[in-house]
C-alpha cells in the first residue's frame, strides 16, 4: 500500500511539474525571426538558421540546428550532455533543475544592439545556483547569441571547482581540465571536416614591428579521437563539404592575454563545445551576472562567406550609429618631430590651447571632422585623480569656452582622451556637458575580475545613456595589460582603438607604411573594419633611420586607413602647402563616398602586404551591385602591371571608376580576377565597381 502510494505521489509530482512546464509555452515573431516554446521544445528561427532544444530535466539540450538555405543539419549525434550549459561537480548530466519560467520580449537592449527576440529561461539547481539561459534570436541574422546569467542561493559552495587553465597530470603530460562550460552542439567530427582557429594579440602598440597582429591555425585532419582544446582563439570555424559553423566568444579574450576565465574550444568525438563563464567560482555571487556569451553563426560556400557571415553577425550584434561613429579624427599625440629634432619628444605639449586652436582650422581646411584631445588638457598628471578639468595654465578657460567657440566656428567635432580609472562619472559628465565631446578615447584601463569588466562596461553604458546617445567611447588596447579583447561587449559603446604609430620617439612605434598596412590587411579577414579606429602617419615627418614612410605619398598613407573609421596620429598643422593640397583633395574623394563603404563590408584582396606586394581590400555590400576597390602597388614591387582577385565576382563584366581623375574602363573579370596598372612604386588606385547586368 505504501509503495503504490509513493508510486502515486511520483506520477502527481511529475504530472504536476510538466502542467507546469506546459503552462509555459509561448510563441514570439520579429520579422522573420520566431521563437516556439511547445511540449519541452523550444525552436527559434531567425529565417536563416533553426536551433532547437529539448528541456531534459537539467537544461536545455540542442537537438537540432539546421541552415534553412543549405539543409544541413548540424545537430548529427546524440548529446553527450542533458544540457548544453554545464559546471563541473555541480551540473552534470545527473544534476535535476527545475524550470521555473520561459518568457520571450522584443528588445534591443536599450539601444546598444539591433532589435531581436530575448529567450529568457530561469532554471533553479538544489546545489544552490539559479541559471538564466538567454538567447538572443536577430530577424535575417547568419546566427545566433547566447548567453547565462548566473547567481547564488543558500547552499552553494564554491569548494572544488576547476578554476581557469585547470590540468592534471597523465603519464607526464599536462592534460587540460574543462571548466563551466557554455556552448555545446553534437557535431560529427568522425565525417570530412576542417578546423580553422583565430584570434588577434592585444598590445597593438608594441607590435608596430614586423609582428603579426592575428594568429590563425587550420587543422585538416578527422576523425577526432581525442578532444581537441584550443585555449588561445577568439574564433573557430568548422567546414564540412559547402557548409560551415562558426563559434566565437564574445570575451576580452586575445592570443597574448588568456583574459578571465575565457575557457576554451574543444572539438571532440562527442561534438563541439565553448567553455569559459568569465565568473571564477568564488565570483558566483546572490546577484546574477552575466557570464561571455557565446556567437553561433552558420554558413554556406568558401572563405569568402565564411568571413561575411560573421562581419554579418557582428553588425547585428553591435549595428552601425551612423551619424555618430562615421567621422574622419585627428588624434593630437603622434607628431614628436618638430623642425627636425630628433631629440625632443612631444606629447602632453601638442594638447595646450595654442596648439589644438591651430589644429582646429586645420582639420576644417583638410575636412577632417573630429580633433581628440590627447593627454595634456587636464589639470593634473596622466594618472591623477580628482583634476579632469581644463587646464588653464596650459591657455583653456575653465569651462571650455574658448575650445567650444572654435569647434562651433570651423564645424569641427572635439574629442577628449582619458585615463579611465582615474576620471570619475561626474567629471565625464560636466566636460561631456561643456564641451560636447563627440568622441572619448579610454587608456590605462586594467580589468582582472568579472567585476572590473562588468563595472567598466556597465558605468559607460549609463553614461551614454546620460548624454542622449550622442557620444561614444574608443577603447585602447595598448600594452600588455588583460583589458577588453577585440569582440566583447565593450564595443556597445564604441570602436575599438587600433595601434599608436609615431614618427620619431619611441622607435619602435615609429610609422612604417607597409606594416601598418599589413596589420590593418590581417585584422579585415575577421573584423568589421568601421569598428576599428586605424591610424596613419605624416610619411614626410616620420624619422628616416627606422622607416621608409618618406618614400610614400600623404594620400597613399591616408588610403592606408580610410576602409576602416580613419584617424591621423599627427598634427595636421606641420604638413607643408603641397601636402595639405594632396590630403584635402584625396578626403574629399573620400567623404563623397564614405557612407557606402562604412555601411558596406571590407575584406582583404591581394596577396599579404610585405612591401614588394600588389595588395589591398574590397568594400562589399551583398545587397549592392557596385563597391570599392583600394590597391596598392607596394614600393618594392617591380612590376607596374597586377592581377587582382575579388572577391564574390565570378566572370562578370564589372565598370571601373577611379575616383580620383574619373577616367572609366569596362572589363571582364576573369574567375574574378582583375588586371590593373599602377605606374609607380608606392603607388594606389581608388575605384569603384559596378556589375553591368
Amino acid at each position: 500500500m505504501k509503495l503504490v502510494m509513493l508510486i502515486g505521489l511520483i506520477i502527481l509530482t511529475f504530472l504536476t511539474e510538466l502542467q507546469a512546464i506546459n503552462n509555459l509555452n509561448l510563441q514570439a515573431h520579429l520579422g522573420n525571426a520566431s521563437v516556439t516554446f511547445l511540449n519541452n521544445r523550444l525552436t527559434v528561427s531567425t529565417g536563416k538558421i533553426s536551433r532547437e532544444w529539448v528541456w531534459s530535466g537539467t537544461g536545455f539540450q540542442t537537438v537540432s540546428f539546421i541552415n534553412l538555405k543549405s539543409g544541413k543539419e548540424w545537430s548529427q549525434l546524440k548529446p553527450a550532455y542533458s544540457s548544453d550549459w554545464g559546471l563541473p561537480k555541480r551540473i552534470d548530466n545527473d544534476t535535476k533543475g527545475k524550470l521555473i519560467s520561459v518568457d520571450c520580449k522584443e528588445t534591443d537592449d536599450e539601444s546598444f544592439t539591433s532589435k531581436h527576440l530575448l529567450v529568457s529561461a530561469l532554471i533553479q539547481y538544489d546545489c544552490g545556483l539559479e541559471i538564466k539561459f538567454l538567447v538572443r534570436v536577430y530577424s535575417d541574422a547568419p546566427g545566433l547569441w547566447t548567453a547565462l546569467e548566473v547567481k547564488s542561493n543558500e547552499g552553494f559552495s564554491s569548494e572544488g571547482i576547476p578554476v581557469d587553465n585547470a590540468t592534471y597530470k597523465s603519464y607526464g603530460s599536462n592534460q587540460p581540465v574543462k571548466i563551466a562550460r557554455n556552448e555545446y552542439i553534437p557535431v560529427d567530427f568522425s565525417r570530412e571536416n576542417q578546423r580553422l582557429y583565430w584570434g588577434f594579440y592585444n598590445n597593438p602598440g608594441n607590435r608596430v614591428n614586423t609582428q603579426d597582429m592575428v594568429e590563425e591555425k587550420l587543422i585538416k585532419g578527422y576523425p577526432i579521437f581525442q578532444d581537441e582544446e584550443n585555449s588561445w582563439a577568439s574564433g573557430l570555424s568548422i567546414v564540412a563539404g559547402s557548409d560551415g559553423l562558426i563559434l566565437l566568444k564574445e570575451s576580452n579574450k586575445t592570443v597574448n592575454q588568456y583574459g578571465h576565465q575565457t575557457g576554451s574550444f574543444y572539438c571532440t568525438p562527442h561534438g563541439v563545445e565553448v567553455t569559459g563563464w568569465g565568473l571564477k567560482p568564488n565570483e558566483i555571487a546572490s546577484e546574477f551576472k552575466r557570464v561571455w556569451a557565446t556567437w553561433i553563426i552558420l554558413y554556406y560556400g568558401d572563405d569568402d562567406q565564411m568571413q561575411l557571415a560573421l562581419k554579418q553577425f557582428d553588425r547585428f550584434r553591435f549595428p552601425i550609429h551612423t551619424e555618430r561613429d562615421m567621422h574622419i579624427l585627428i588624434d593630437t599625440w603622434g607628431s614628436d618631430w618638430q623642425n627636425g629634432d630628433y631629440k625632443k619628444i612631444y606629447g602632453r605639449e601638442n594638447s595646450e590651447f595654442q596648439v589644438v586652436e591651430r589644429e582646429i582650422k586645420s582639420a576644417s581646411d583638410l575636412g577632417i571632422d573630429i580633433v581628440r584631445i590627447d593627454d595634456g588638457w587636464q589639470d593634473g598628471g596622466t594618472m591623477s585623480k580628482n583634476s579632469w578639468h581644463p587646464n588653464i595654465k596650459v591657455g583653456y578657460d575653465a569651462h571650455w569656452e574658448n575650445i567650444k567657440k572654435l569647434a562651433d566656428k570651423y564645424k569641427v567635432g572635439i574629442g577628449l582622451w582619458a585615463a579611465v580609472r582615474y576620471i570619475t562619472p561626474e567629471e565625464m559628465i560636466i566636460n561631456q556637458k561643456e564641451l560636447g565631446v563627440a568622441t572619448w578615447k579610454f587608456d590605462f584601463d586594467k580589468l582582472e575580475d568579472h567585476d572590473s569588466y562588468s563595472n567598466r562596461l556597465k558605468g559607460v553604458r549609463d553614461f551614454i545613456k546620460n548624454t542622449g546617445y550622442i557620444t561614444q567611447t574608443s577603447w585602447c588596447p595598448e600594452y600588455d595589460d588583460q583589458r577588453y579583447g577585440w569582440y566583447s561587449p565593450v564595443r556597445e559603446c564604441g570602436p575599438m582603438y587600433f595601434q599608436n604609430i609615431q614618427n620619431n620617439l619611441p622607435n619602435h612605434l615609429v610609422y612604417v607604411p607597409y606594416i601598418t598596412l599589413r596589420h590593418h590587411w590581417m585584422m579585415s579577414k575577421f573584423y568589421n573594419m568601421n569598428q576599428l579606429q586605424c591610424h596613419w602617419q605624416n610619411p614626410s615627418l616620420s624619422n628616416p633611420v627606422f622607416s621608409d614612410a618618406n618614400k610614400h605619398s600623404q594620400s597613399y598613407c591616408a588610403l592606408t586607413a580610410f576602409m576602416a573609421a580613419p584617424s591621423c596620429f599627427m598634427l595636421t598643422q606641420l604638413l607643408q602647402p603641397k601636402e595639405r593640397d594632396e590630403l584635402r583633395k584625396i578626403i574629399k574623394v573620400y567623404k563623397d563616398s564614405r557612407k557606402e563603404i562604412f555601411e558596406s563590408y571590407v575584406f582583404p584582396i591581394g596577396t599579404e602586404p610585405n612591401n614588394a606586394s600588389w595588395t589591398g581590400f574590397q568594400v562589399y555590400h551583398p545587397e549592392e551591385n557596385s563597391g570599392y576597390l583600394m590597391v596598392f602597388r607596394e614600393l618594392h614591387n617591380p612590376e607596374k602591371n597586377g592581377k587582382i582577385k575579388l572577391r564574390f565576382i565570378q566572370n562578370k563584366k564589372i565598370r571601373i571608376i577611379d575616383l580620383e581623375n574619373n577616367s572609366v574602363q569596362t572589363t571582364q573579370c576573369k574567375n574574378g580576377v582583375l588586371n590593373l596598372v599602377i605606374d609607380r612604386p608606392a603607388g594606389y588606385r581608388f575605384l569603384k565597381y559596378e556589375i553591368m547586368n
